[in-house]
């Protein structure tokens, strides 16, 4: 066999820490108004993915199960055996009337989910992530170390509270805010409340989704952002580049920045002006993902 070179093997890890994948329509039927757009149908596979890492250098990835499979999790699940040593899971939660909660999410977590997204918009109305079903599936994601990952989409002002909650009564449960909190900058009225969780020690932030953050009419709407320079360093500043993961969020990427080429997603963090250090760099670009997945990604 082949020995890598000198130059391979000091190469950092680089795992993205926030991706979907799903099939043609062909293949799945959607969930009802959830169909993604025309011109990402064919290109969101699993094997279209593994042909940008290879492009990209990109090692490995957290899959997140796509809101327009809702809780069929059959294709994810089946990309995930397929390739070892390629993807993590993260499932979505399901705390619907007469849905799986808890019992649902332990099924999946003994198959081979090692993460789970919360989504608040899918509670019934009147809820909050607070209920019951939402406290149990919280701590049963602590008594197996696997992260929780807020997708606060309509702001995160309308959750913070329930997350603050969550955080205090189950220290426990490791947390992975995504996409910045869906903060639009440095000035969003919701970034110092982002910026606040940091006095959870459980708590990191995936660096993800930049073209989603940009501040609303601001100059550098496009690669490499400059809003998530400042975003950046802020982050790491508060929470330690320990806690600060980089995410795509491929296949939306490829419809924006892409996800290799000349602009590709996972140079953004190189070139936002953020100014991190080697050492910073290897961590947020992968390093944290291997510590907190041990034995998840082969090179």
């Amino acid at each position: 066999m082949a020995m890598a070179s000198s130059g391979e093997a000091a190469r950092p890890s680089v795992i993205d820490a926030h991706l979907h994948v799903w099939p043609s329509p062909s293949a799945y039927t959607y969930a009802e108004g959830k169909a993604p757009p025309d011109s990402l149908a064919e290109v969101s596979s699993a094997e279209s993915l593994l042909e940008q890492f290879a492009k990209a250098g990109v090692d490995g990835a957290l899959v997140v199960q796509p809101i327009n499979l809702k809780f069929d999790h059959s294709y994810v699940s089946s990309v995930i055996d397929k390739y070892p040593g390629k993807f993590v899971g993260c499932c979505l939660a399901d705390p619907t009337e007469h849905g799986g909660g808890v019992d649902e999410l332990r099924r999946l977590l003994d198959g081979g989910y090692r993460a789970v997204r919360f989504n608040p918009g899918l509670w019934p109305s009147g809820t909050k992530m607070t209920d019951r079903v939402g406290r149990e599936m919280f701590a049963l994601c602590g008594e197996r170390n696997a992260p929780v990952g807020f997708m606060c989409f309509h702001g995160l002002d309308l959750s913070i509270e329930e997350i603050e909650t969550l955080c205090t009564d189950y220290p426990e449960t490791p947390v992975l805010m995504d996409h910045f909190g869906f903060c639009k900058g440095v000035r969003d009225p919701n970034w110092q409340k982002l910026l606040g969780l940091a006095r959870f020690p459980q708590v990191s932030v995936k660096a993800s989704a930049q073209f989603r953050v940009t501040p609303e009419g601001a100059n550098g709407a496009s690669w490499p952002y400059v809003s998530t320079g400042e975003q950046l360093r802020e982050l790491i500043d508060t929470f330690g580049a320990e806690r600060v993961v980089w995410g795509s969020d491929f296949p939306f990427v490829l419809e924006q920045c892409g996800y290799s080429g000349e602009t590709p997603a996972a140079g953004i963090i190189r070139e936002c002006g953020a100014r991190l250090s080697d050492e910073e760099m290897a961590a947020v670009m992968g390093g944290n993902l291997r510590r907190m997945f041990p034995g998840a990604w082969s090179r």
